[in-house]
């Protein structure tokens, strides 16, 4: 016997459950609580992050929660070093007859090495 459920065609409208944007049992009981309280968490703390008697850690937190409110938090991203391309060049630094001299006195592989005269 199976107990999966028939999944609609696709391009039929949703059809029972919750109104969209209605709140779920729990959160409406919460809300009306705080609401027969006369409490507004988000203006209790807000009050807590600008009283500057508070310790500097407590008021980042509740500015940080409270930013959530009003600016979308940005999803992490993965670093990555795959598709970066590595560029080899190569250069000829000994002179030769037929090069031309571009006036830069040739410095020796110590002081190239060292960083010297760069």
């Amino acid at each position: 016997m199976s107990l999966t459920a028939k999944a609609q065609p696709p391009g039929l409208p949703k059809t029972g459950g919750r109104q969209k944007g209605t709140p779920n049992k729990a959160t409406q009981t919460v809300a009306e609580k705080l609401d027969a309280l006369g409490c507004d968490p988000i203006e209790g703390m807000a009050r807590i992050a600008m009283n500057e008697k508070n310790p500097i850690d407590v008021r980042a937190r509740c500015y940080n929660e409270l930013a959530q409110y009003i600016h979308a938090k940005r999803k992490a991203i993965e670093a990555s070093i795959e598709g970066i391309r590595v560029i080899n060049v190569n250069t000829n630094l000994e002179k030769s007859d037929d090069a031309v001299d571009g006036g830069a006195e040739p410095q020796p592989e110590s002081a190239v090495a060292s960083g010297e005269g760069i």
